[in-house]
């Protein structure tokens, strides 16, 4: 029969207690045919994923490490351009490019990260284009906006182990409401999609996560870009 021993420290006064929960039902605890430590929940799992944190409204602020946090993947998509409105005559506006995605991993994550998520660009005669999402290292990619009837261009972002460069846009139709080129481009599509669809005699749709916005139909306006986004993922 083999047998437990339970070995205390000659140089600790702590004591361990085994305390059994208020229970009716017998158990048995099976110890394992190796040598080991006891995991307590105390224990941190390294690599374990914690939590996500998410910024989808353009603007500024800080994120703060919290004490569970050693690493972090981080995922940033710049703001979309604008799709251009129809200003007059047969040809329709263009779509605006989507906000360029990067992506980098940071094994031990500094006590605090600076972040701009990008703006949408706006919609006009011409769209203007996105804002640079920028956080840790990564900046850049924001979508060109359409400068009238051709789509606007995509740009890549610097600083990520990934790089990769947004959609453009697609241009304008030439011909009147109705026919197969009587239609606003299309928003270029981001790394997560969400372009803006171009319109015939309606606006062109505004673009999300960073899509480009979509180019007015003939005697209609475009749609904004899509702001830009930020994925944190909080690793043990």
């Amino acid at each position: 029969m083999s047998k437990v021993a339970i070995t205390g420290n000659a140089s600790g006064t702590g004591v361990f207690t085994v305390a059994s929960p208020n229970s009716n039902v017998d158990r048995v605890l099976t110890l394992p045919d190796e040598t080991g430590t006891v995991l307590t929940t105390a224990v941190r799992q390294a690599g374990r994923l914690l939590r996500i944190t998410r910024y989808t409204t353009a603007g500024s602020g800080t994120w703060t490490k919290p004490a569970d946090t050693v690493s972090v993947l981080i995922k940033a998509v710049a703001g979309g351009g604008g799709g251009s409105h129809d200003v007059g005559g047969v040809p329709c506006g263009g779509g605006g490019a989507a906000g360029g995605f990067a992506e980098i991993f940071i094994a031990v994550a500094a006590t605090s990260y600076a972040y701009v998520v990008g703006a949408s660009g706006a919609t006009g005669a011409g769209g203007s284009a996105g804002g640079a999402t920028i956080i840790a290292g990564i900046a850049g990619g924001a979508g060109g906006g359409a400068p009238g009837i051709a789509g606007g261009k995509g740009t890549t972002p610097t600083g990520g182990t990934i790089n990769i460069r947004g959609g453009d846009g697609q241009p304008g139709g030439t011909g009147d409401t109705g026919t197969l080129n009587g239609s606003g481009g299309n928003g270029g599509a981001s790394y997560y999609g969400g372009n803006g669809g171009g319109g015939t005699t309606a606006v062109g749709t505004a673009g999300v996560f960073g899509g480009g916005g979509g180019g007015g139909g003939d005697g209609a306006v475009g749609g904004a870009g899509g702001a830009g986004y930020i994925e944190i993922q909080e690793y043990a």
